[in-house]
């Protein structure tokens, strides 16, 4: 309970960062295929769907979604449009061209509560880092015969918080291992 004091005291010194960066904008969204699919008299799907009823399937077919990854199992998508896999890659510190190159992730919790504590730390921006042997990436590929379209660059996914939280908790607690 200490430790969740000391972070939230410094969350409220920090600087906070005004405005977003790299949103992306001209994209299209899930309202803009409800209006596409309005607009093409549905499709011959048969009656017209309601905006509260398109809006349940999205969030149905997303919870399944975020289901199937949050256990760490590979969503293929329909059409060959890719699919979604859990990776690992292993971390460490190495030595580069007469560097060293360190590939832990950072402790921002730990930082924090140094920062909170020691100015000169904070003022010298030490980042503490965590001691896992392995860093997990969800991984969107278009590799061989799992994607069969063009301009694979122009698409992406992003798993959003509560995916990412649960998807950590399945891994700290050792019920996920996954590909290389």
């Amino acid at each position: 309970m200490e430790e969740k004091k000391i972070v939230e005291g410094y969350r409220k010194i920090m600087p906070s960062r005004k405005g977003r960066k790299g949103k992306v904008r001209d994209s299209f969204g899930v309202y803009d295929a409800y209006k596409a699919m309005r607009k093409n008299h549905w499709y011959n799907i048969g009656r017209p769907v309601t905006e509260q009823e398109y809006y349940a399937i999205i969030r149905g077919v997303n919870d399944l979604l975020a289901e199937e990854l949050k256990e760490g199992r590979t969503v293929k998508f329909p059409s060959k449009m890719g699919k979604l896999e859990l990776r690992k890659m292993e971390v460490g510190a190495f030595i580069s061209d007469g560097k060293l190159k360190i590939t832990y992730p950072p402790d921002w919790a730990e930082t924090w509560k140094l920062w909170y504590e020691d100015e000169e730390a904070r003022k010298k921006k030490i980042i503490l880092r965590q001691k896992n042997q392995y860093v997990y990436h969800i991984k969107y590929c278009t590799c061989g015969s799992s994607a069969n379209y063009n301009n694979k660059s122009f698409y992406q996914f992003t798993l959003n918080t509560f995916i990412k939280k649960a998807l950590s908790k399945n891994i700290k607690q050792g019920k996920i291992d996954t590909l290389w």
